[in-house]
């Protein structure tokens, strides 16, 4: 098998387990949605659970590599799993006071004020941001997209502390904690190829 049959064989086997996991992911929404479950207070309960959190980059960084070899479907695929991770895992029995405040908050701030505007505000900038990134990426100008990742955690911390105070603290370990995957990762690949 040739190198470029193996990695379309790969890119394949992507896609499957791709559908797999949204199958999964269908499977439990459907499940909780005919058990009569209040689908909202389901979904933001599993959202409580920091695995949702911390896996970000098991999304954005295959993501920005079929970005970069301009696999659109593998990119859309990976987005869907990254909106659909936020229900993968069960509702913590315990929530840390930290975790809890600032879940309010952004419930409060997003979801259940009269203003919508900062809803608006925040799947703009999420869709302009991830249109950026890929654009970057498939432009095959990985610092360009690597620069706007760290600028874009960046904001997100400093919205959410500014914003949120005491309550915005609690996104700034999951945060800094995948942009040190992401940039590693940066490093990683720049340090192989100027050795190579």
């Amino acid at each position: 098998m040739s190198y470029t049959d193996g990695r379309q064989t790969l890119d394949h086997l992507v896609l499957w387990f791709i559908g797999l996991i949204l199958l999964y992911s269908a499977t439990i929404f459907f499940a909780a949605y005919f058990s009569g479950a209040d689908m909202g207070a389901w979904v933001w309960g599993r959202h409580q659970n920091q695995f949702s959190w911390y896996s970000r980059p098991l999304f954005i960084i295959p993501a920005a590599y079929f970005a970069y070899r301009r696999k659109v479907w593998h990119v859309i695929g990976f987005m869907a799993l990254l909106a659909t991770s936020l229900f993968w895992f069960d509702a913590p029995n315990t929530v840390s006071p930290s975790v809890r405040e600032y879940l309010q908050w952004e419930k409060q701030f997003f979801f259940t004020n009269n203003n919508k505007l900062p809803l608006i505000v925040l799947i703009f900038g999420v869709f302009v941001f991830l249109g950026l990134l890929f654009y970057a990426f498939w432009q095959r100008n990985l610092w360009y997209g690597v620069a706007l990742i760290n600028a874009g955690t960046l904001l997100k911390v400093i919205v959410s502390v500014t914003i949120g105070q005491d309550a915005g603290m609690a996104a700034i370990v999951p945060s800094f904690s995948s942009l040190l995957v992401i940039n590693f990762l940066a490093w990683f690949i720049w340090r192989r190829k100027r050795i190579g």
